[in-house]
Formats: structure tokens, sequence, C-alpha cells
């Protein structure tokens, strides 16, 4: 990604919000496939655990709380 550091981080962290909002509720993006969504969102959480670390996510909070 080719953009200024200090707004590296705020892109990183919309996608990762936009792919976990998805994985969670289907209506957001109907034509993308749950799974997808959470291949996206595990991808960026393994490359940028620090961003994921800081909005306070988890890997497997795109599943539904027991």
């Amino acid at each position: 990604m080719h953009v200024r550091p200090e707004f590296r981080q705020i892109l990183i962290a919309q996608k990762m919000r936009r792919w976990h909002g998805i994985a969670r509720c289907r209506l957001i993006a109907p034509k993308v496939p749950s799974s997808r969504a959470r291949k996206n969102y595990w991808r960026l959480c393994k490359s940028y655990p620090e961003v994921m670390a800081k909005l306070g996510l988890t890997e497997a909070s795109v599943y539904d709380p027991l």
C-alpha cells in the first residue's frame, strides 16, 4: 500500500472493520460470501496484529459469541 505512514494505519483499520462487519452480518454486502470475508479478515489480522489489538478485535471475533 503506497500511502503516507500517518494514514496507513487508519486505512488498514478501516479495511479490517469492513471485513469484520461483513463476516458478522451478511446484510452489509450480500454478494460477498461470509467465507471470503473471514479469509480477508484473517489475512489482515495475520499481517497487522498491532492494528487488530488496537481495535480490540481477535481472530475469533468474526464468529458469534456462545
